[in-house]
């Protein structure tokens, strides 16, 4: 998984021809260092499909303000520069999965 930052979100959001899932956490959140590995392991199921990105919240203030997160673990799913759907805290793979096929089809 690739991270972005304050400088190249809107640049990667909206000149990806991918949809671009989007994993907004921190180093010191529990929750957050659990959902990592599951979305590690499915941004393996779905590469040349699905980018997938870190973002650490600490590092990118101006990013975070913009999209108005104020929970972590926060994902959200861009396709063609929109926020097509997101959900904050943890979530199974399967549901995931679900989710990313329900929006990417």
């Amino acid at each position: 998984m690739n991270n972005l930052d304050d400088q190249n979100f809107e640049d990667v959001i909206n000149n990806s021809s991918r949809p671009v899932l989007v994993d907004v956490y921190t180093h010191w959140c529990p929750p957050c260092n659990v959902l990592g590995p599951v979305l590690e392991k499915l941004s393996k199921e779905y590469e040349g499909r699905v980018d997938f990105y870190k973002m650490n919240l600490d590092q990118c203030p101006k990013v975070g303000d913009k999209l108005m997160i104020d929970r972590i673990p926060t994902v959200i799913l861009f396709v063609r520069g929109e926020i097509k759907t997101s959900f904050i805290g943890l979530r199974e793979e399967e549901e995931i999965r679900n989710l990313i096929n329900s929006n990417i089809i």
